[in-house]
C-alpha cells in the first residue's frame, strides 16, 4: 500500500535501460542513483514510505503486456526520464502514451536527463512530446553558453555534480509531495462524497483551497524559462503558498479565458516570467498564451483586484519579432517590470506578500514578555515537549512553533520579526531540512525588525550524526544533547535571552 489510497504504486518511473547502464563498474546506474535519492527525500518530507515501481522484470517478455498496462493504470504519478534513447524507444513512448491517455498530463513529471534534439523526432513522437510540453520539467544538464556544449549531471561518478543534483532532487520532491497529497486528499473527499451521495453516481469532488493559504498565480511560460519557473514555484510551496494554475491550461481560446479568470480571481499576486520566445498561440488566436495571461492579469491589476509582477532575466534578448514587440509593450505598460537575477525576483515576490502589521504575538511588543520561536521538524514534535514545557512553565516565556502555528510564510516572518529569541531543534530531520530552515530563519530574522537581533540557538538532539558533532559557533548558542532533556541544557540559552532583553527575569 502506497501513500495515495486507491493506487498500487505512488510513482511509476519510465526510462530507457541504456540510461541506467553504470559508467564505471561497481558504481550505481544513473536511474538507480536518482530513485534512491528521490525515495529518501520523499520519505523525510512525507514521514513514511512511498511505492515506486520500475519495470525491468516485465520487459523480459518482449512485448507490451497487460501486466505492464495494469501497473501504469494503478500508479498515481508518472515520471519519465527523457533522453535521446527514450525518444527513440517504442517501448518507453508506449508507456508515456498509455499513462497520458488514461490519466491525462497533470500527473506526469518530466526529468530531462540529456539534452534532446526535438527537430529529429518522428511525427508521432513530436505530437506526444507536445502533449506534455507544459508539465513540470527538470533538466539534469548544463549548457555552456560560450561553446554551446552540454554537460550532463552525473553525480553517481562525479562528486562535484552532487550539490546541483541534490538541489534539483529536492525541488522535484517538494512538487511531488504537493501532488501526492492533493491526490490523497481528493481520494478521501471523493470517497466521503460517494458514501453520502443519494444517487448512484456521485459527482467529482475537487480539492478545496485552505483559506489560510495565500494563492499566487505563477503564469505558464515558454520552454526556455521552465526551470526558473519551477524554482520560483518550489520557493512558494516551501512557504505554504497555493500556486496556480494547478492544472494544465486548456488550448482552446474560450476555455482558456474562462479558466484564467477563475484562477486570477483566487490569487493575490500574479507573476509572469518573460523569455526569449513568444510562446504557443491557441487556435484562431493572434496572441500567445503568455501574452493572454499577462493581459488578463494586467486588467485585474488596473482594477486593483490583483497585484502583478513581471520579470525577464537580465542579459537575454527576444529571438522573434513578435516577442520583441510584446516585451516592449510590457515594459511600457507594467508598473513593476524587473530585469534582475532570479533570486531578486524571489525576494520581490515575498515583499509583495509581506504580512499585515500585526506581529503574531498578541502583545504588541510591550512589557517584559519574552517571545521565543521554536522551530522543529514535525517528526520531532514529541521530542521537543519537555523543552517546550520548561520554557513556558518554568521560564514563563511565550513560545510559538512557527512551522505548526503559522499557516503560511507570512506567519513565519511575522513571528520571527517580533521575536526575542529563536531556537532551532535539530533532531530526526536530515541535514538538507536543517540547512533550508536555518537559511529561512536567517533570511527573515532581520528584515523589517523593530527590535534588536534576538538571542539565537540550535538545540542538537537525538540521533547523533557526524554533521551534528561538527556544529560549532561563536555567535550562536549550540546545545548538544543526545540524551533526555534536563533543565541545565538550556542554561546558556536562557542567559543569552536575559542579556538580549536587558536583564529581564
Amino acid at each position: 500500500m502506497g501513500f495515495v489510497p486507491g493506487y498500487e504504486n505512488d510513482i511509476f518511473i519510465s526510462y530507457s535501460h541504456i540510461d541506467n547502464d553504470p559508467i564505471i563498474p561497481g558504481k550505481p546506474g544513473w536511474v538507480d542513483f536518482f530513485e534512491d535519492l528521490l525515495r529518501k527525500r520523499l520519505r523525510v518530507k512525507l514521514g513514511g514510505e512511498i511505492g515506486i515501481f520500475r519495470d525491468p522484470q516485465l520487459r523480459r517478455y518482449g512485448s507490451f503486456s497487460d501486466q505492464l498496462a495494469s501497473k501504469l493504470s494503478s500508479s498515481a504519478v508518472f515520471i519519465c526520464i527523457l533522453s535521446p534513447r527514450y525518444a527513440g524507444s517504442d517501448w518507453c513512448l508506449r508507456e508515456l502514451k498509455e499513462f497520458s491517455r488514461g490519466a491525462g498530463t497533470d500527473r506526469i513529471i518530466k526529468i530531462v536527463k540529456t539534452a534532446l534534439d526535438d527537430q529529429s523526432y518522428e511525427r508521432e513522437t513530436k505530437a506526444l512530446f507536445e502533449e506534455i510540453q507544459d508539465v513540470l520539467d527538470y533538466r539534469f544538464y548544463k549548457k555552456d553558453e560560450s561553446s554551446g556544449l552540454f554537460t550532463d549531471l552525473q553525480p553517481e561518478v562525479i562528486q562535484d555534480h552532487i550539490p546541483s543534483y541534490l538541489e534539483k532532487i529536492d525541488a522535484i520532491a517538494q512538487n511531488l509531495v504537493e501532488l501526492l497529497k492533493s491526490l490523497r486528499d481528493a481520494h478521501v473527499k471523493s470517497s466521503s462524497a460517494a458514501v453520502s451521495a443519494t444517487g448512484t453516481n456521485a459527482g467529482i469532488v475537487t480539492q478545496v483551497a485552505d483559506p489560510n493559504q495565500v494563492s499566487v498565480y505563477l503564469a505558464e511560460t515558454t520552454k526556455d524559462l521552465v526551470e526558473e519557473r519551477n524554482r520560483v514555484k518550489t520557493e512558494l510551496l516551501q512557504f505554504n503558498c497555493r500556486v496556480l494554475p494547478d492544472q494544465p491550461l486548456p488550448q482552446d481560446a474560450d476555455d482558456l479565458v474562462r479558466v484564467l479568470r477563475n484562477y486570477l480571481e483566487q490569487a493575490k499576486l500574479s507573476v509572469h516570467l518573460i523569455g526569449t520566445h513568444y510562446g504557443i498561440r491557441p487556435e484562431m488566436e493572434e496572441s500567445s498564451i503568455p501574452h493572454i495571461q499577462y493581459e488578463m492579469a494586467a486588467e485585474m491589476s488596473r482594477a486593483r483586484q490583483l497585484m502583478q509582477l513581471v520579470w525577464m532575466p537580465d542579459g537575454i534578448t527576444p529571438k522573434e519579432a513578435s516577442q520583441q514587440k510584446f516585451v516592449d509593450y510590457v515594459k511600457n505598460n507594467s508598473p513593476e517590470f524587473l530585469r534582475t537575477r532570479l533570486e531578486d525576483l524571489k525576494t520581490e515576490i515575498l515583499k509583495k506578500l509581506r504580512p499585515d502589521p500585526a506581529n503574531g504575538w498578541d502583545d504588541n511588543g510591550a512589557g517584559d514578555a519574552v517571545n521565543v520561536c521554536l522551530f522543529c521538524h514535525e517528526q520531532d514534535l514529541k521530542s521537543v515537549g519537555p523543552l517546550y514545557s520548561h520554557m513556558t512553565v518554568k521560564e514563563m516565556f511565550k513560545v510559538k512553533l512557527p512551522l505548526k502555528d503559522a499557516q503560511s510564510f507570512r506567519g513565519h516572518k511575522q513571528l520571527l520579526q517580533a521575536s526575542d529569541a529563536v531556537l532551532l531543534y535539530y533532531g530526526a530531520a536530515d541535514e538538507d531540512w536543517f540547512v533550508n530552515i536555518w537559511r529561512l530563519i536567517q533570511r527573515y530574522i532581520s528584515a523589517g525588525r523593530t527590535k534588536p537581533t534576538p538571542a539565537m540557538g540550535i538545540y542538537v538532539g537525538h540521533p547523533p550524526t557526524t554533521e551534528k558533532d561538527l556544529l560549532e559557533s561563536d555567535d550562536l548558542v549550540i546545545i548538544k544533547n543526545y540524551d533526555q532533556f534536563t533543565e541545565s541544557c538550556l542554561t546558556s540559552f536562557v542567559e543569552r535571552i536575559r542579556v538580549a532583553k536587558g536583564g529581564v527575569h
